[in-house]
């Protein structure tokens, strides 16, 4: 597994790579987890996120990652601003800051300073985001304001 570094090096360089003008964001690890409880099994699916803000403005770009061997795999940015913002709020009752889109699209964001590695080796990505984090918070009150 790739070290805390690593990993986020990787996932900033998928943002840059696939968002236009991606390295003048700043960028944060975010994931989330639905389960769902069947009656002989429960299905648990992670979702992860790197997402790319600027302080001092609303605008969000959320770009779906995955880890395959190593390598982070990027998906399709979805660009939020004050123009298709939806709904939001900014703590649910398990941490996560919802915000959606007024064409349906819905995102539940949890992000936190660290990611350690033993809660990595289950769902999330190792990462080390403290300044990150940080900046995210203060954009995402300017969000809920």
């Amino acid at each position: 597994m790739a070290s805390k570094e690593e990993m986020k090096a990787a996932i900033h360089a998928a943002f840059d790579a696939a968002v236009p003008d991606g390295g003048s964001y700043t960028k944060v690890y975010a994931s989330d987890m639905k389960q769902k409880n069947f009656v002989v099994f429960r299905s648990t699916t992670v979702y992860n996120y790197a997402v790319g803000f600027r302080p001092g403005s609303t605008e969000l770009v959320i770009l779906p990652v995955d880890e395959e061997n190593g390598a982070i795999v990027a998906g399709s940015p979805v660009t939020i601003t004050d123009a298709n913002r939806g709904a939001v709020k900014k703590r649910d009752l398990q941490g996560r800051f919802h915000v959606a889109t007024t064409d349906g699209q819905s995102f539940r964001l949890t992000v936190i300073p660290s990611v350690p590695k033993i809660t990595a080796a289950a769902y999330q990505l190792p990462v080390e985001q403290r300044d990150e984090f940080a900046a995210f918070q203060e954009v995402r009150n300017l969000i809920c304001a």
